[in-house]
């Protein structure tokens, strides 16, 4: 099978652990094997339920796991400046989108803070970071590259070939992001009637992504039968394979 994808979850944190890891043991058991999960680490929680979470995210890379940073808070809680299109995103996201328009202080900083974070964890840096809702601006994507191996926007996913300048080489692999949430309603049939075709054609590496409100949103049983789906029509990877 030459065609290859990614099955990913999005947005497990300290404050979704319990549900969220039992639906990325759902999905893992569809696909027969583990899949990449993006993680926020924000800490603001209660010292036991932070413990919770870190042995999940431990049991998780044990049984072989891929994990991505995926921002610092998933939200924007700072009236930094950012530019029209940074706010616009904010507005269609409901201020998810954290990194969305800043500029390169605000960015570094704000990627420095998500770092911090997840190293209280006390795991080891992950190889990937994902921005919320796939925003970022005109700086974080070298920004991440200088610390981390993987990047991806909303259509595609950056490798790392060299950190050691001020603008960092990488790949640019094509990899659309088929994702259902924050999607209205109605529109949710053809986003999986698309989300079918791009696995079905030969372009690209594309990423089928899930979350938490998808199980509300388009039920557990579609989420299966999408991965099921995806799987008979391609090879699932992790990102450390491209």
């Amino acid at each position: 099978m030459g065609s290859k994808f990614f099955l990913c979850y999005h947005d497990l944190s300290v404050h979704n652990a319990k549900q969220a890891v039992s639906q990325i043991r759902r999905i893992a058991d569809v696909a027969k094997s583990p899949i990449t999960v993006a993680v926020i680490p924000d800490g603001m929680q209660k010292e036991s339920e932070l413990d919770f979470f870190r042995m999940e995210l431990e049991n998780l890379l044990t049984d072989g796991f891929e994990l991505l940073l995926h921002g610092t808070r998933h939200l924007a809680i700072e009236n930094s400046d950012r530019t029209f299109l940074g706010k616009t995103a904010l507005s269609l996201t409901g201020d998810e989108a954290e990194f969305a328009g800043l500029d390169e202080c605000d960015s570094f900083r704000l990627l420095e803070q998500g770092i911090a974070l997840w190293e209280s964890l006390g795991l080891k840096l992950p190889q990937g970071f994902v921005p919320p809702a796939w925003y970022g601006n005109a700086f974080l994507k070298n920004q991440v590259l200088h610390k981390f191996r993987y990047y991806e926007d909303r259509f595609a996913v950056y490798k790392r070939k060299d950190a050691n300048s001020e603008n960092p080489s990488a790949q640019k692999i094509l990899s659309p992001a088929l994702s259902f949430a924050g999607l209205p309603k109605f529109s949710l049939n053809v986003a999986q009637t698309s989300a079918c075709l791009a696995l079905q054609s030969p372009v690209g590496t594309p990423r089928l992504v899930f979350h938490p409100v998808d199980f509300d949103a388009i039920g557990e049983s579609r989420i299966f039968n999408l991965t099921r789906f995806a799987l008979s029509k391609r090879e699932k990877i992790f990102y450390k394979d491209i």
